[in-house]
C-alpha cells in the first residue's frame, strides 16, 4: 500500500506521457510506462492541483495546501519560479485567457499567466470548500459545500460565471448535490453534473429545463468522473475501484488525434528443432513470424445484419404452399443491384476563399444530370437538386457562405438557420399568390402597430423577398412573431413542439390552415367591417345536418379556407377518378358520422352535406390530410398528367360542378352568363423523402409567371429549395410518379386575379409613426415634423446596436479544425436614425430602444453600449418600444425613398430583417475601402485619421457613429469633388500601415503627428480649395482626459 503523501492525487497527459502528482512529488512517465523524471522539493509540502499554463503543453502551474504555487518545466523535470499565495487551493483549471482556482474557503479567483497574479475574485461563491470547477470558453462551472445543520454538505446549486464579463449567471440546480462539473469540449453550451450517489445529468446552460437524467449503479459512492477530450465518452470512478465507462459502443473515441500505443519491444523467439521424440508442449502457441490471417485491421472489419431465425420444423408441416411471395427489387432476379451513390448538392467555396484565390466563381452548377439526376433510375433516387440544402460556416459566420452559388435566378429563395424554418415553401407559395401578396402589402400600409400581426409581418416579408431580387433573404421577423402566438404550440405547428416522428406533411398542412385563420383573425381585429380578405380566401358554404333517428334538421356555417381531398380506392381495371370529382366531392362534402342529436338527447347517425353559396378567389387544398387513404392518394398522383393547371367551377343552386380539360374549353364556349370561374395552378408545396433515410423536407414548385406584372409566357415554373432556387420545366414540376415525391399543399387563383400586381400601398402608406413621440425625462432626439417628412432621396444616417440572444455551437474535428454547428444569433437593441440635411443635419430623429422579451444572452456592453436592464421596462430609465414599431418605422423611410447612409450597413440591415435596395444605401465601409488590398477600415480608425476625432473611448454609441459616418460621406464628397480622393486614400493607407490601423493611444497622439486638413463643407456640397493644407496646430487632449 502507498502511504498518503505518495497517493496520486491528480493526472494529466500531452503528447508525450502522463503527468501525476501526489502531495510532495511530481512524476512524469512516457505512456509505456517508463519514468522520465521524478521531482521531490523541499517547496512542495501538500500539493493538490495542477493546471497548464500559457505555455501549452511544456509547463504547469501546482498548488496546494501551503503558502506557495509552482512552475514546472515538463521538459526539463526542473521547478522554475515560485508565487506566493495565501489560499488554500483545492482544484485547479485554465481557461483562455487565465488560471482558475478555487479555495478551501469557497472563493474562485482568476490569475493572470504571465504574472500570476489575481486579476478576479469571486468571494464566497459557496459556503466552504470549491468541490470542482471546469470552463470552456468564457464559461465557468463551480460546485462546492456549504455548512447546514452543523455539517458540510453539498449544494444543489451549480454556479455560472461569464469570464469574459467577469459576471455570475443564473445558476443551475441540481437537487442531489453535484460534487462533480464538466463542460462538454464540442458543445460549449452544454455541461455535465454529477452526484456522488451515481446520478448525472447533462444539460443546456442557456436553458437547464432541456437535461437528460442518468444514473449510475455504484454499491458505495463516486470519487471521481472525467470527460474525454472527444466528448464521446465520460469516466466514472467509485471508491470500490471500478471504473464506468458511459458512450454509444459504435462510435466511441477518447481523444480526436489518436497515435499509436507504444509497446515493449517483443523477445526473440527460440528456434526449436523439431523431431519424433519432441515433445509438442516445448513449442510456444502461437508460433508465428508474419501476422495471422484472423489479425484483421480495423478499417477491413463491418458490421452485419444477423441471420434470420430458423423457423420451427413443426411449423413448416403445417404451412401450406400457396404461391411466390412479391419480388421487391427494382432489377431483375438474376441482377445485382448496384449501390446507389448519395450525390449532394456540390458545396460552393467560402467568400473569403474566393476573394483570397481571385476567383469569384465557386464551379460549374448548371449541369442538369448533376443537379436532376439521371432519368434511368430518378424515379427512385432523389437527385440532388431535390435534397436538403444547408448552409456551411466559416470563422466569419453565416455572410461568407456563397448564396449566389445556389439562385441565379432573380427570385429570392429563404435562408434554414432559423427555427421553424420548415415552413419556407409555404411562405414562397403565398408570395408568389398575387391576390394574397397584395392585400397583405395593403395592410402593412396602414398604421397597425399590432406587436403579433401575423398579416402585418407577411406584408414585410414579401416586400422584403420583392426587393431583393434574387439575393438571399431569411424570414427572422416573421418566424419570431409566428412563435410567439400561444395559439401556434396549441396547433402543434412549431419545430419544438413536434415529437420528431411526426410527418411534415401533417405539420406543413396544420401551418397552411392556422396562418389562413390567424391572417383572417388579424384583418378583422384591424377593421371589423373589412370582409375582403374572407371572401378571398373562405369556401362560403353550409351544412345541412339530419338525424337519420328523428329526422331533426340544422344547418350551422361550414365556412372554410383549407379543403382536405378525399380520396376513393382504384377500381380494378378502371382508371381513377380526375382530379375536378375529387375536388368536387371535397368540397361538397356529402358523409355519415355520429353526432350529437339535441332532440334524441344522444349521439346518433347524421347525415352531412354541404351547400356552396360562393366560392373564393383563392382555393387552398391539403393534398393528403387523412392516413387512412394515403396509399389511395399514391395511386392518384403517379397517374401521369393528374394534377391539371387549370380548372373552372360553375355554382348553380348551391351545387358545385368541376371541370378540366376538354371539358372546360367546351364549357368555355357555352358559358354566356359569366358563371364559370376559371382558376389557375399557382404553384404546391412538396415532401421530398429520401430512401435511404427517414429525414424528409418541403420544397414547393411555383408558376412564377402567374406574378409577373406584364406575362410574356404562360408558364414559367421555378422549384425553390429554401435558399436553392432552378427554374424547372412544366413537365417536371407537375410528375408525382417518383416515389420519393408527394404533396402537401396546393393553391390555385382566379385567372381574373393573376398578373394583377397591386402596388398602389406605396403611395398610401400611413407615416404618422414616424412623428410619435415616445421619449420621456431628457430626451436625446428630436422627433421629425410633419413639414420635414421623408422624401425620395433624403439622407439620413443610420446604426445600430445588437445583443447576442444565441451563443455559436462549435464542433472540433479529428484533424484539430473547428466547424460552427449552430450560428451565434443577434438582436436588435437600439437602432438611431439622424437627419442627413437641413437645417437639424445631424440632429436624431429616431432612438428606439427594443424591448425583449426572450433571455439575453450576453449585452456585448463594450461593442453596444447596452447595459444590464436597458431593455427590461420594468428598469430601463429609456424609452422603449416594440420590435415591430422600430422596424415599421425604417421600413416606412425605405419605402418613402430615403438614403441611408452608415457604416458597415449591410450587416445591421440583415440582423434586422430588411433589404434595402444599391441605390439607397451609402457605405462609408466601402467609400474608404483599400483598392490595393480590398480591406475594410473601422469607423473609429476613419473618424482618426480623416476627421481628427477620437470615438468610441469606452463603449459604442449609436448616435455618434451614425453621426460620424454621416461626417465622412461628406468628407468623401469633398474629396472626390476637389479630386484627391486617391491622394487621401493613399495617405490613409499609410497611416494605417504606421498605426496598425488602429488609433495610437491618447500619448502617441500628444506627440504632435500632423494630419491632412480639408477647407470647411459649403452647403452646395462643393470646397472652396482643390489642395489638402497641412495642419500645424494639432488639437491636444485636456490633462484631466
Amino acid at each position: 500500500m502507498l502511504s498518503t503523501e505518495n497517493a496520486v492525487r491528480q493526472v494529466m497527459v500531452n503528447d508525450r506521457g502522463v503527468i501525476s502528482l501526489s502531495a510532495k512529488s511530481l512524476h512524469f512517465a512516457i505512456r509505456r510506462g517508463l519514468a522520465q523524471w521524478n521531482i521531490q522539493n523541499d517547496k512542495f509540502q501538500n500539493l493538490s492541483t495542477m493546471a497548464y499554463t500559457n505555455r501549452g503543453t511544456s509547463e504547469i502551474l501546482v498548488g496546494g495546501s501551503q503558502y506557495s504555487m509552482l512552475t514546472v518545466n515538463l521538459d526539463r523535470g526542473t521547478v522554475l519560479g515560485e508565487y506566493d499565495t495565501e489560499d488554500d487551493i483545492k482544484v485547479m483549471k485554465r481557461s483562455s485567457r487565465s488560471i482558475v482556482y478555487g479555495t478551501a474557503k469557497g472563493d474562485i479567483k482568476l490569475l493572470d499567466m504571465n504574472t500570476m497574479k489575481i486579476i478576479k475574485e469571486f468571494s464566497q461563491v459557496h459556503g466552504s470548500a470549491i468541490s470542482d470547477i471546469d470552463t470552456q470558453a468564457n464559461t465557468l462551472l463551480t460546485c462546492g459545500y456549504s455548512p447546514r445543520q452543523g455539517a458540510y454538505h453539498l449544494d444543489t446549486l451549480v454556479k455560472v460565471y461569464d469570464l469574459r464579463m467577469n459576471r455570475a449567471l443564473p445558476p443551475i440546480g441540481f437537487p442531489s448535490g453535484a460534487a462533480f462539473v464538466r463542460m462538454h469540449p464540442k458543445m460549449s453550451a452544454s455541461a455535465i453534473i454529477a452526484s456522488q450517489a451515481g446520478q448525472f445529468q447533462i444539460i443546456d446552460i442557456m436553458n437547464p429545463a432541456a437535461m437528460k437524467l442518468y444514473h449510475a449503479n455504484v454499491s458505495s459512492y463516486i470519487t471521481a468522473m472525467e470527460l474525454a477530450p472527444s466528448g464521446d465518452a465520460l469516466a466514472l470512478m467509485d471508491a470500490d475501484g471500478y471504473l464506468q465507462l458511459w458512450g454509444s459502443p459504435d462510435k466511441i473515441r477518447f481523444t480526436e488525434l489518436m497515435n499509436p500505443v507504444e509497446w515493449q519491444d517483443p523477445h526473440p523467439l527460440p528456434n526449436i528443432i523439431v523431431n519424433e521424440d519432441t515433445p509438442l508442449n516445448t513449442i510456444g502457441m502461437p508460433f508465428y513470424h508474419d501476422d495471422l490471417l484472423s489479425a484483421w485491421p480495423p478499417h477491413m472489419v463491418f458490421d452485419v445484419n444477423k441471420l434470420p431465425q430458423k423457423i420451427d420444423s413443426d411449423i413448416l408441416e403445417a404451412s401450406a404452399k400457396t404461391g411466390y411471395a412479391p419480388y421487391h427489387k427494382r432489377t431483375p432476379r438474376y441482377c445485382i443491384e448496384k449501390t446507389p451513390t448519395d450525390t449532394p448538392v456540390p458545396a460552393p467555396k467560402f467568400l473569403s476563399q474566393q476573394a483570397k484565390s481571385k476567383n469569384r466563381d465557386s464551379g460549374d452548377f448548371g449541369d442538369a444530370k448533376l443537379l436532376f439526376g439521371d432519368e434511368a433510375r430518378r424515379q427512385f433516387e432523389v437527385p440532388p437538386a431535390y435534397r436538403k440544402v444547408e448552409i456551411k460556416y466559416s470563422k466569419f459566420g453565416v455572410d461568407d457562405f456563397d448564396f449566389e452559388y445556389f439562385n441565379k435566378t432573380r427570385f429570392s429563395g429563404l435562408e434554414t438557420h432559423i427555427a421553424n424554418s420548415y415552413m419556407n415553401p409555404l411562405l414562397q407559395m403565398y408570395k408568389f399568390t398575387p391576390l394574397l401578396r397584395n392585400l397583405a402589402l395593403q395592410h402593412t400600409a396602414t398604421s397597425c402597430t399590432k406587436e403579433d400581426c401575423m398579416l402585418c409581418q407577411m406584408g414585410f416579408l414579401f416586400d422584403m423577398l420583392d426587393k431583393a431580387n434574387g439575393q438571399n433573404c431569411q424570414a427572422t421577423n416573421f418566424l419570431k412573431t409566428f412563435s410567439s402566438l400561444p395559439t401556434a404550440a396549441r396547433h402543434g405547428v412549431l419545430e419544438e413542439d413536434s415529437s420528431g416522428n411526426g410527418s411534415l406533411t401533417a405539420m406543413i398542412q396544420s401551418l397552411n390552415r392556422f396562418l389562413l385563420d390567424q391572417v383572417s383573425l388579424d384583418q378583422r381585429n384591424w377593421d371589423s367591417n373589412s370582409t375582403v380578405l374572407e371572401e378571398a380566401i373562405n369556401v362560403a358554404a353550409t351544412k345541412i345536418q339530419r338525424c337519420v333517428v328523428c329526422g331533426k334538421e340544422t344547418r350551422p356555417l361550414g365556412d372554410t379556407n383549407v379543403t382536405d381531398l378525399n380520396y376513393l380506392p382504384k377500381l380494378p381495371n378502371k382508371p381513377v377518378m380526375a382530379f375536378s370529382a375529387i375536388a368536387k366531392q371535397s368540397i361538397q362534402l356529402d358523409t355519415n358520422q355520429k353526432g350529437w342529436c339535441d332532440k334524441c338527447r344522444r349521439y346518433q347517425t347524421q347525415v352531412m352535406r354541404k351547400t356552396i353559396r360562393k366560392m373564393p378567389k383563392i382555393l387552398m387544398f391539403n393534398a393528403t390530410a387523412h392516413e387512412k387513404t394515403a396509399n389511395f392518394a399514391k395511386d392518384h398522383w403517379s397517374t401521369p398528367g393528374w394534377l391539371p393547371d387549370e380548372i373552372g367551377m360553375v355554382v348553380t343552386n348551391s351545387q358545385l360542378n368541376i371541370y378540366q380539360g376538354d371539358d372546360l374549353d367546351a364549357m368555355k364556349e357555352r358559358d354566356r352568363s359569366g358563371a364559370l370561374i376559371v382558376y389557375e395552378l399557382v404553384g404546391f408545396v412538396a415532401e421530398i423523402k429520401l430512401e435511404e433515410s427517414r429525414n424528409s423536407h418541403l420544397i414547393s414548385f411555383v408558376n412564377v409567371a402567374l406574378s409577373s406584372v406584364e406575362r410574356t409566357e404562360d408558364n414559367n415554373w421555378h422549384m425553390f429549395n429554401d435558399f436553392m432556387v432552378r427554374p424547372v420545366s412544366k413537365e417536371d414540376a407537375l410528375d408525382f410518379t417518383p416515389k420519393w415525391k408527394m404533396p402537401s399543399v396546393l393553391c390555385y387563383q382566379v385567372k381574373s386575379a393573376s398578373n394583377v400586381v397591386d402596388n398602389s400601398w406605396r403611395d398610401h402608406l400611413d407615416t404618422s409613426l414616424l412623428y410619435h413621440d415616445l421619449t420621456y425625462g431628457e430626451a436625446k432626439y428630436k422627433p421629425l415634423t410633419p413639414e420635414e417628412g421623408p422624401r425620395p432621396g433624403m439622407l439620413v444616417a443610420l446604426d445600430a446596436e445588437f445583443v447576442s440572444m444565441q451563443n455559436e455551437e462549435i464542433e472540433v474535428k479529428a484533424d484539430g479544425s473547428r466547424s460552427v454547428v449552430r450560428p451565434s444569433r443577434l438582436g436588435l437593441a437600439r437602432v438611431s436614425v439622424l437627419r442627413g440635411e437641413g437645417e437639424d443635419e445631424e440632429v436624431p430623429f429616431l432612438d428606439d430602444y427594443i424591448i425583449t422579451k426572450e433571455p439575453v444572452v450576453d449585452y456585448l456592453t463594450e461593442f453596444s453600449g447596452i447595459h444590464l436592464g436597458d431593455l427590461d421596462p420594468m428598469q430601463s430609465r429609456h424609452a422603449l418600444v416594440p420590435l415591430k414599431v422600430a422596424y415599421k418605422r425604417l421600413w416606412l423611410l425605405l419605402n418613402l425613398g430615403c438614403v441611408f447612409v452608415g457604416h458597415g450597413l449591410l450587416k445591421d440591415f440583415r440582423i434586422i430583417n430588411i433589404h434595402v435596395p444599391k441605390e439607397q444605401v451609402v457605405d462609408t465601409v466601402d467609400l474608404f475601402a483599400l483598392k490595393t488590398t480590398f480591406r475594410k477600415l473601422s469607423l473609429r480608425f476613419l473618424a482618426w485619421v480623416i476627421l481628427n476625432e477620437e470615438i468610441q473611448l469606452k463603449t459604442h454609441d449609436s448616435i455618434e457613429d451614425s453621426s460620424t459616418a454621416l461626417k465622412l460621406y461628406r468628407k468623401y464628397l469633398e474629396f472626390t469633388d476637389a479630386g484627391i480622393m486617391e491622394v487621401m486614400m493613399n495617405r490613409v493607407q499609410v497611416e494605417g500601415m504606421k498605426w496598425g490601423f488602429k488609433p495610437p493611444s491618447r500619448v502617441l497622439a500628444e506627440m504632435g503627428q500632423d494630419r491632412i486638413d480639408t477647407p470647411p463643407i459649403l452647403r452646395d456640397q462643393r470646397s472652396e480649395a482643390n489642395t489638402p493644407q497641412p495642419r500645424s496646430n494639432m488639437t491636444r487632449w485636456p490633462s484631466n482626459a
